[in-house]
């Protein structure tokens, strides 16, 4: 089992960033991993609300549910269903104004399948691709928050303008 943290600080008030996340279906419009998304149940938020993604690249898809609905606050995503190697997969998404904007952490813990083979394979380089994709998922998020643009298959960089005062902008490469 492998769980970590990661957090992004995003220029938008707490209100805002809950309005995109409670959209389980349309993660695809902020998450450079997801071809498409859909909700498959009759919730379309809260919890037991579940959701079906395909997944860019890869051909692969996840067939996930909420748990933990904290409105405004957070939840828990459960993939239970996946062609990955996966066995077990719980993000957990929090929220926290901090004035200036909202800080989002995830904090992902997955099994791996296949034993000890699946384990050697974590440590190996699933873990890494765990992490960039919980990286990437942040990024996709501020980028969409920030511009108002959905990210598709690939992700802008955020340029930091190395003139005191003159921001930050996005990019394609």
């Amino acid at each position: 089992m492998a769980a970590f943290s990661e957090h992004i600080h995003i220029e938008a008030p707490k209100e805002r960033v809950w309005e995109v996340l409670a959209d389980i279906g349309g993660i695809y419009k902020w998450s450079p991993g997801v071809m498409y998304s859909y909700t498959t149940s009759d919730e379309t938020q809260g919890e037991g609300a579940t959701r079906h993604c395909d997944l860019i690249g890869q051909q692969g898809y996840l067939e996930e549910r909420v748990m933990d609905w904290r409105e405004g606050e957070g939840f828990k995503i459960r993939v239970y269903e996946t062609d990955l190697p996966l066995k077990r997969n719980v993000v957990r998404f929090t929220l926290d104004g901090d004035g200036s904007g909202t800080v989002v952490i995830v904090n992902p813990d997955y099994t791996v399948k296949y034993g000890a083979f699946g384990s050697i394979m974590d440590q190996l380089f699933l873990r890494r691709k765990v992490k960039k994709g919980m990286e990437g998922l942040l990024a996709g998020l501020k980028y969409h928050l920030e511009t108002g643009e959905p990210v598709g298959d690939k992700l802008p960089v955020l340029e930091c303008a190395p003139e005191a005062g003159s921001g930050v902008r996005w990019h394609r490469v």
